[in-house]
């Protein structure tokens, strides 16, 4: 594929603005220039996509990207049931390497396929995890998950530092991978390990991924252990900060939510996740209005169980408008916002997540073809509203076609996937047991 391309379509949205009929035109992995018309350039590969609609490639902020391996594994329980019971003991009993590189790759098949150019993981063996990334083709910030009673990857708390610094310290400045460092919550990490963790992520500048306030029973606990709610705890052992990326973050009060403001603390909020687990709804039209940086994030499949974004969009909105009344509430650009360049701001990521000169050419492109796009009146409407993963052909991350005419072409599909059936039979012999 040339490092020069001239992308030819219907309609673009470049952030702001919503375009018709324009050539976009992309060097060395950058937009060079967005013109009127579709222009002829000889020198350039055209891409051709005058029925299509282009948009800022999707940006993920929260998912555990190999837990596909556990999808439908345990539906329609509260969330500490599911963790305790289920998850975390089969985590414990079969996440090893093996593990990892069967199934990361299969949620990076489904998140190319999504439109997603970049996400956020918190999970295990994360060197694994980024040499996937890169054969992908895909942009990743990659947190090790810390916890007090020890991971899949390391058993020690003292072993889980060390391999994090490891980790950050191979993979610091890398152009598709930024590592990170994730401490599970405030109720499965001890102050010590929190302010640890956070001290290594300002050492190496890098993001600070915790989940906050997920749960009532979550914020029960905080209460019952410190005597004080999640965010205020946080604050008080000194570890917040714009690098921090809080998942959920449903149950917030008006005090928390002003802390996470004058700290510049972004949230990845998880409509469906959140849903599933009958977590509650995070007051996000709130948050938005409060000036919190706001984005939006699948969570891992064995909650959600799909990593298609449109969908996690859609439910987004509509939550908003059913909870608070109001049918004006996270419209379908408002939502396409916080679902690109919101990612963008919410994990510190600079000219990535709009289509303008001199940003990372990053674009997802959705065929408007499909009966349930037809007829076209307003395409970011129809994108939020009316779209599904199935309806994105084409992906662009870094001015590298990932995806063309829905045919994936940095990773073979039908391998992975059938890799992928052959371990989960591994899986049902280890529920079986019990």
């Amino acid at each position: 594929m040339s490092t020069k391309i001239a992308l030819y379509v219907g309609y673009l949205f470049d952030g702001e603005t919503l375009l018709n009929d324009v050539t976009v035109t992309i060097e060395n992995g950058k937009i060079r220039d967005i013109k009127k018309g579709f222009l002829k350039l000889d020198e350039y590969e055209i891409i051709d996509k005058k029925e299509h609609f282009a948009f800022p490639a999707f940006i993920n902020t929260h998912t555990h990207s190999a837990m596909t391996g556990m999808r439908g594994l345990a539906d329609d329980l509260p969330l500490m049931e599911w963790l305790n019971k289920y998850i975390f003991p089969v985590e414990l009993k079969l996440v090893d390497r093996d593990f990892i590189n069967t199934f990361f790759p299969l949620a990076l098949v489904e998140m190319i396929h999504s439109g997603i150019g970049t996400f956020a993981d918190m999970y295990f063996f994360q060197d694994e995890a980024a040499s996937w990334v890169k054969k992908a083709g895909l942009r990743a910030v990659l947190a090790e998950g810390v916890i007090d009673f020890g991971t899949p990857n390391k058993k020690s708390v003292g072993e889980q530092l060390a391999y994090v610094r490891d980790f950050i310290e191979d993979f610091k400045g890398d152009k598709n991978v930024i590592p990170a460092i994730g401490p599970h919550a405030p109720y499965t990490c001890s102050p010590d390990l929190l302010k640890e963790s956070w001290e290594m992520a300002e050492k190496y500048d890098v993001p600070y991924l915790i989940h906050v306030s997920e749960t009532q029973d979550e914020v029960n606990m905080v209460l019952e252990k410190y005597g004080k709610r999640p965010v205020v705890h946080l604050k008080d052992i000194g570890v917040l900060g714009s690098r921090v990326v809080s998942a959920h973050s449903v149950h917030l009060n008006q005090e928390e939510m002003e802390i996470f403001k004058e700290f510049g603390v972004g949230v990845s909020h998880n409509p469906q996740s959140n849903m599933k687990l009958a977590s509650g709804i995070a007051p996000i039209k709130k948050y938005v209005e409060l000036g919190i940086k706001v984005s939006i994030g699948t969570d891992g499949v064995a909650s959600n169980n799909n990593l298609d974004y449109i969908e996690e969009l859609r439910t987004a909105s509509f939550l908003q408008k059913v909870s608070t009344n109001d049918p004006t509430a996270l419209s379908a650009t408002l939502t396409l916002k916080i679902g690109t360049k919101g990612g963008a701001e919410v994990l510190g990521l600079e000219n990535v997540g709009e289509i303008k000169p001199g940003y990372s050419a990053d674009i997802a492109i959705l065929n408007l073809s499909a009966s349930n796009l037809v007829p076209v009146y307003n395409p970011i409407s129809h994108l939020i509203y009316a779209a599904s993963a199935q309806n994105i052909d084409t992906l662009i991350v870094r001015g590298k076609v990932i995806m063309e005419d829905f045919e994936i072409k940095t990773l073979d599909e039908e391998a992975i996937k059938e890799k992928a059936k052959r371990y989960s039979e591994k899986i049902k012999e280890l529920v079986n047991e019990g």
